[in-house]
């Protein structure tokens, strides 16, 4: 009988502990995101200024930033005026060459090519006025297969990557 009656008490001590754990864990709640400032809760994303002559990078890079950022960072999308913080930056380079190719007297054959694009990014605190991140020289790269792809796949891949680098930099940095 004191076996039985061990089981019966361990067993409502387990449900009672795991009972306390499930509610406490309800109760647990992010506030702002990646460890940003408590106040900050929502995000402005500027278009980038854009210094290359590839015009529709400007258009493509907010547009990922805007779908992306807000999100993972858990916090809610703003217009300027009433973000609590914006991001901002500047495309400086942009280029798309062959990194794998064989020399032919007839040209070469393009095996592999690859985007390199570079930015710089800064997300400042309105509040506070102050740059919360920011990094002068973030690049970011999209290898693609010009047999089976396009220019425009390395160029999606290159801006995935780099709205992944500006992700990390940032959350490395709260």
């Amino acid at each position: 009988m004191n076996t039985r009656l061990s089981r019966a008490a361990f067993s409502a001590s387990l449900l009672v502990s795991l009972l306390a754990l499930g509610t406490g864990a309800c109760l647990y709640k992010f506030t702002g995101g990646g460890g940003l400032p408590g106040h900050i809760q929502s995000l402005a994303i500027l278009p980038l200024e854009n210094e290359t002559t590839q015009f529709t990078l400007t258009q493509e890079l907010t547009q990922a930033l805007l779908d992306e950022v807000p999100g993972r960072l858990g916090l809610n999308p703003a217009n300027e005026r009433e973000a609590d913080a914006i991001l901002r930056g500047t495309i400086l380079r942009y280029n798309d060459r062959a990194v794998n190719y064989q020399p032919d007297p007839e040209g070469p054959v393009i095996f592999q090519r690859r985007v390199d694009l570079a930015v710089t990014v800064e997300i400042y605190d309105v509040g506070e006025d102050r740059v919360l991140w920011s990094s002068r020289s973030l690049s970011a790269q999209g290898e693609y297969l010009p047999d089976s792809q396009t220019e425009r796949d390395g160029r999606l891949l290159a801006i995935e990557n780099l709205v992944q680098s500006i992700l990390d930099g940032a959350q490395s940095q709260w």
